[in-house]
């Protein structure tokens, strides 16, 4: 989809190689676009952004694709990134690209096909404006989208047929339980959420019935837990997944109740948020906790996100 020369031309000579996970943010949402048969493609380095500080080093193209996307979802984006460049990819398309970041987000329709392109990094001399950024991608934008044109989306993973979203947060998460493991004299509230914006990754997502809840306390934007579960996607802990490294920046641990083995970011003496990855059945769950960013993760900061993992397996069993 991508050759080594577009890779040369946005981001200086590099030996990126594609892949279909990305370690620094593999998550049951971002694995969404596959779980509905859709394309996601990733080139770039590791390093990326922590706790929101950008990282001029940071490199990352990628390319998601819905194939038999629905007029009704493209629709939602609209608002987001309308469909009305002065330079259109495909048949239709909106992009925004930003100097001071060097990255440019963008969507087109081609067909049925739905694409949308995050790259960020681009090899731009400065001083650069948001225009000189949209000019060096221009061409790989157009290039993808004539690709796609030509060659149905698919992926390894065969896509399973649309399901909803659990609505019973409160049974798989309850406050109380979080309120207990992490010791909080202020009672926590209770909600679902959505990741903001509407794209590929989030609209895959509603259409593989992703659940996502939050717990945290009344009238605060921290959150004390968030879970995320894919339902049907067991599948990003086969052995050729852990071959391919997905789950290389995390540690093999284990979760009470459940068989097979489990993987936790969350490391120590950095100021980050921890999750720990599982199955439970044919599911895949990720429960993370948010540190507030004024200190650094712990022992117990970890001993509290899997005793808390532990619980919800339990209620989800």
């Amino acid at each position: 989809m991508v050759l080594n020369a577009e890779l040369d031309a946005l981001f200086g000579a590099n030996g990126y190689e594609p892949r279909s996970n990305w370690a620094p943010s593999v998550s049951p949402v971002t694995y969404a676009v596959q779980n509905t048969g859709g394309l996601s493609c990733t080139w770039g380095n590791d390093d990326a952004p922590v706790a929101g500080i950008p990282n001029p080093a940071y490199d990352e193209l990628t390319v998601q694709v819905l194939p038999d996307a629905t007029a009704a979802q493209i629709e939602l984006h609209v608002g987001d990134h309308p469909l009305d460049d002065a330079q259109p990819f495909g048949d239709s398309s909106g992009t925004t690209c930003f100097a001071n970041a060097r990255l440019c987000t963008s969507n087109i329709v081609v067909g049925d096909a739905w694409i949308d392109v995050f790259l960020q990094g681009v090899n731009v001399a400065d001083p650069a404006s948001d225009a000189d950024v949209l000019a060096l991608t221009s061409p790989l934008l157009s290039a993808v989208a004539v690709r796609i044109s030509a060659a149905a989306a698919s992926n390894t993973a065969p896509a399973v047929a649309p399901v909803a979203a659990r609505t019973d947060c409160q049974t798989i998460l309850p406050a109380a339980t979080v309120q207990s493991v992490f010791q909080t004299a202020e009672l926590p509230v209770h909600s679902t959420y959505h990741s903001g914006g509407w794209g590929v990754m989030t609209g895959a997502a509603t259409l593989a019935g992703v659940t996502r809840c939050i717990v945290g306390p009344a009238g605060s934007d921290a959150s004390l837990a968030n879970l995320e579960l894919l339902p049907h996607g067991a599948w990003a802990f086969d052995p050729a997944q852990v071959q391919s490294a997905v789950w290389k920046n995390h540690e093999a641990v284990s979760v009470a109740g459940v068989t097979e083995p489990a993987y936790l970011l969350c490391p120590i003496g950095t100021v980050s948020a921890c999750a720990v990855d599982f199955i439970v059945g044919d599911d895949w769950v990720r429960l993370g906790t948010f540190i507030n960013g004024q200190r650094p993760v712990s022992d117990a900061d970890r001993g509290q996100v899997l005793e808390l993992a532990g619980h919800v397996a339990s209620a989800l069993e």
